[in-house]
């Protein structure tokens, strides 16, 4: 069973935000959870039990209270993005978390990027190859986040996962969880082309041959992973005919020069209202046209 130690920590000076769209709902927490501050959080699995050499996804259960939220990868215009420490046996390895598509959360004038309501934070875990069957498996994850609402928390909760190494795998009861979240983490498609460039206050975007990519997509929502390049507002952006996806936004006003490439996220909306989500780097400079 995971366990928790959580400090309380003292307020930020950061002010929270309201949701502008909702993420899909994860079914009820199967494994146990360790209240926080304004949060419930457990370190949870798709297997319950591995095999040497394996890899696997582990992750952060959050259950927010309800009006808080944490953060992305790009916090937008304040904001931290939620860190992972863990501590793993001799051999094993993880990889960075794997960020499912944000919401919009605005108030005050300015918007962030983030989550509310239940979200799962995965990341790939391997098993050393030199694991042996009837021996443990244990990681330790120090996770760390900014908590908000009308204030902000910094928080953090040290979360145990400790699975038997058998000869054959087992799916755990929150396998199904995993598999929903995985749907929401963006995929990079095969060689996208396209360019970002910088005019006098926007930068603009053109991502070619997007129509297959996006195809059955009722809605697009576009976040920007590389931050302070444009401003955190939504970003209108359209298929035209030539099937090349355009959008032009306001640069940001930390805005300093183009890096050579630029990162975006692409939410798909399909008509059963279920989001896909794409990450698409292309290269970028300070003023170029299409």
């Amino acid at each position: 069973m995971p366990t928790a130690t959580v400090p309380r920590l003292p307020l930020a000076s950061l002010m929270g935000f309201a949701a502008s769209f909702a993420i899909a709902s994860l079914s009820s927490p199967a494994t146990a959870m360790t209240p926080t501050l304004n949060a419930r959080v457990a370190l949870v699995a798709d297997h319950s039990s591995v095999v040497p050499g394996q890899s696997f996804k582990a992750g952060l259960r959050i259950v927010h209270d309800k009006g808080w939220h944490t953060y992305w990868a790009n916090p937008g215009d304040s904001g931290l993005p939620t860190r992972f420490d863990w501590t793993l046996p001799a051999g094993a390895s993880a990889g960075a978390i794997e960020w499912p598509l944000p919401e919009r959360l605005l108030a005050s004038g300015l918007t962030n990027f983030g989550y509310s309501d239940a979200l799962l934070l995965p990341a790939t875990l391997r098993v050393p190859a030199s694991a042996t069957a009837g021996s443990r498996f244990r990681a330790t994850l120090r996770a760390r986040w900014l908590i908000c609402e009308e204030a902000c928390i910094p928080d953090e909760a040290t979360l145990t996962l400790d699975l038997p190494i058998e000869a054959e795998p087992r799916a755990s009861i929150d396998a199904a969880d995993f598999k929903a979240t995985a749907a929401r983490v963006p995929v990079a498609p095969h060689a996208p082309s396209g360019h970002s460039w910088r005019d006098a206050t926007h930068v603009a975007t053109q991502i070619d041959n997007a129509d297959a990519m996006l195809r059955g997509a009722t809605r697009i929502e576009v976040f920007p992973l590389t931050p302070q390049i444009v401003t955190s507002t939504r970003i209108e952006a359209r298929l035209g005919p030539d099937g090349a996806l355009r959008f032009r936004h306001p640069a940001s006003e930390y805005f300093d020069r183009m890096p050579t490439r630029v990162d975006w996220v692409i939410g798909a909306q399909g008509e059963d209202g279920r989001w896909r989500a794409l990450q698409v780097s292309l290269p970028a400079d300070d003023a170029r046209t299409p």
